[in-house]
C-alpha cells in the first residue's frame, strides 16, 4: 500500500537561457480555455465575438486587481508598506477574490453594452470551471497550495524544489494535495455544467451551481488548508464563500417565491 505521492515540483523551468515560469504559462492558457468554451455558447445566442472579448479583456484587468487586492486584505498584517503590497512578483493571489471583481466588472461592461447578465453568467459558469481546474493543475506543477500533515496514502511528500515557495512544507514532508482535491471537485463540477449546458434550463441555473458547489468545496477543503484564519476559525476563503452560498440560496428561494401561481 502506498504511503505516500510525490512527483517534481519547480516554479522555474529553464529552457536554455530563458526562464519559463510555469503557474504564469498555464493561468494564461486557463483565461483562454475558459473564454474559448464560453464563445461556444454566446455566438449561438447571438453575440458577436468582438463584445464577447471587450467584457472578458476588462473581467481579466479587475479579476488580476481583485486577486491581488484581496490576498491583501487577508496578509495586510504580514506586510512591512506599500512595497510589500505591491509585489506581485514574490506570488500572493485570492482566487475567489478575483472571481468576484471579475464577474462585478464584467457586469458593468454586460450592462453598458445591453447584453444579458443573467445568461452570459450561464454561458461563463463552464469556462470558469475549466479555467479553475487548468489554475489548479499548475498549482501541482509548482507546488502549491500544499496543506497540512497527513497519514493518508494519498498525501504529498514535498521533494523541495530549487526556488520553494515561501509557504512550503519542510522537504520531506507528507501533506494534503489541496490543489489536487481542488482539481478533482472542479473537473466533476465542469462535467456536470456542461451537461446542463446541453439542456434547457431555468436562466441562473448554472451560475448557482457552480457558486453552491465550487464555494461549498471551498469551505470544507480549507480545513486541510495551513492559511490563517480569521473569524470563528475560518480562513478568509471559508468566510467569503458562506457568503456566496447564503447569497445563491436566498435568491434561488426569493425565485422560487415569485414562481410560485397566487391562489385564485
Amino acid at each position: 500500500m502506498l504511503a505516500s505521492v510525490s512527483w517534481p515540483v519547480s516554479t522555474v523551468i529553464h529552457l536554455g537561457p530563458v526562464p519559463i515560469r510555469p503557474h504564469g504559462v498555464l493561468i494564461a492558457v486557463s483565461f483562454l480555455a475558459g473564454a474559448l468554451l464560453m464563445r461556444r455558447s454566446t455566438r449561438r445566442y447571438g453575440i458577436p465575438d468582438e463584445s464577447l472579448w471587450r467584457l472578458l479583456s476588462w473581467a481579466l484587468v479587475g479579476g488580476l486587481i481583485g486577486m491581488r487586492l484581496a490576498w491583501i486584505a487577508g496578509h495586510w498584517r504580514e506586510m512591512d508598506g506599500i512595497v510589500d503590497a505591491l509585489a506581485i512578483w514574490e506570488g500572493g493571489m485570492s482566487l475567489l477574490g478575483g472571481l468576484l471583481v471579475a464577474v462585478l466588472v464584467g457586469a458593468v461592461v454586460a450592462r453598458r453594452a445591453g447584453l444579458p447578465l443573467v445568461p452570459l453568467l450561464d454561458m461563463a459558469a463552464p469556462g470558469l470551471a475549466l479555467g479553475i481546474a487548468i489554475g489548479r493543475l499548475s498549482d501541482l506543477l509548482i507546488g502549491d497550495h500544499l496543506g497540512k500533515p497527513t497519514t493518508l496514502p494519498w498525501g504529498f511528500r514535498y521533494p523541495g524544489s530549487e526556488h520553494p515557495l515561501a509557504d512550503a512544507p519542510p522537504v520531506g514532508a507528507v501533506v494534503h494535495p489541496v490543489a489536487l482535491y481542488d482539481l478533482v471537485l472542479t473537473t466533476i463540477l465542469l462535467v456536470v455544467l456542461i451537461r446542463v449546458a446541453r439542456s434547457p434550463r431555468a436562466r441562473g441555473s448554472a451560475i448557482a451551481l457552480f457558486t453552491l458547489w465550487y464555494a461549498g468545496g471551498r469551505v470544507l477543503t480549507d480545513f486541510l488548508r495551513t492559511d490563517p484564519t480569521r473569524l470563528f476559525g475560518l480562513t478568509g476563503s471559508q468566510l467569503t464563500s458562506l457568503v456566496l452560498v447564503a447569497g445563491v440560496l436566498i435568491a434561488l428561494w426569493l425565485r422560487a417565491r415569485r414562481e410560485v401561481p397566487s391562489p385564485s
